[in-house]
Parts: structure tokens; C-alpha cells; sequence
């Protein structure tokens, strides 16, 4: 029975010393350095967003070659006049690529922009509103360019 035990207590801290040994050898970089001081800034933005009602729609799917990419923007469901919106544009696979540009407002609410997608892949698309030099906003979605 003794030894039982002893075998079962050997193998299991093999295990153990062995799952270790592969998470660290193969640590893929998930994790977020400074976590809490993002994580602060992330819910201030969020209640900021909240509570002035801020609202901005998806693009449309991006395509291969050049888009023409609109946004609408209110604010307690009136179109947003004020702030200033930036688009970044990025691929999953290759950072050569990443682009940020400034979304210029065409009508009341309507802002228009034009990015280029260069080969097919996973892409990354983030908008940020800023008013008076300061994030209010920032909303994120990818997209499978084929």
C-alpha cells in the first residue's frame, strides 16, 4: 500500500514538474503586462462612454484593395458633432502593414475614411473618440478578408 502511494505521489509530481516545464517553454504572450492600470483606465472609459451616451457603428466589411470605409457616430442618439475620430488598421499575421488615419466627418454623424487591405487574412480594425486631447472611447472588431 506504501508503495502505492509513493508511485502515485511520483508520477503526479512528474506530471506537475512536466506541465510546467511546457507552459514556460511555450508561453505564447497572452498574458497583459500592467493589467490593473489598464483595466482601470478601460471601466473610467467605459463609464465615461455611458454616460455620454456614445454610439459607433461597425464598418462595413473591408474587402481586398482600397475601402471606402463610414462610420456613424451619435451621442444620446443625436449625431455627434464634436470629437475627433481615428481609424487603425492592422493584420493579425504582420505588423508591416498597420495604418492609422484620421476619419474626417462628410454629414452630421457620417465620418469616411479610406484604407487599403493588401493581401487576404485576418484584420484588425479599432476606432477611437477623442474629445479635448483626451480618450473618451475606443471600439475594436476584426475582420476575415477574403
Amino acid at each position: 500500500m506504501k508503495l502505492t502511494i509513493s508511485i502515485i505521489y511520483a508520477c503526479f509530481f512528474t506530471a506537475m514538474a512536466c506541465g510546467l516545464f511546457v507552459a514556460y517553454k511555450y508561453a505564447d504572450g497572452l498574458v497583459e503586462s500592467n493589467y490593473y492600470e489598464n483595466s482601470t483606465c478601460y471601466f473610467q472609459t467605459k463609464a465615461l462612454e455611458e454616460k455620454l451616451g456614445i454610439a459607433i457603428s461597425r464598418p462595413d466589411t473591408l474587402k481586398l484593395g482600397s475601402n471606402t470605409i463610414h462610420v456613424k457616430a451619435t451621442s444620446h442618439g443625436k449625431p455627434l458633432e464634436t470629437g475627433d475620430l481615428s481609424l487603425f488598421i492592422g493584420n493579425l499575421s504582420n505588423t508591416r502593414y498597420d495604418s492609422t488615419m484620421t476619419i474626417r466627418q462628410t454629414s452630421p454623424g457620417i465620418y469616411t475614411t479610406t484604407a487599403s487591405i493588401p493581401f487576404k487574412g485576418m484584420w484588425f480594425a479599432r476606432i477611437d473618440l477623442k474629445q479635448h486631447q483626451q480618450l473618451i472611447t475606443s471600439k475594436k472588431w476584426f475582420f476575415n478578408v477574403r
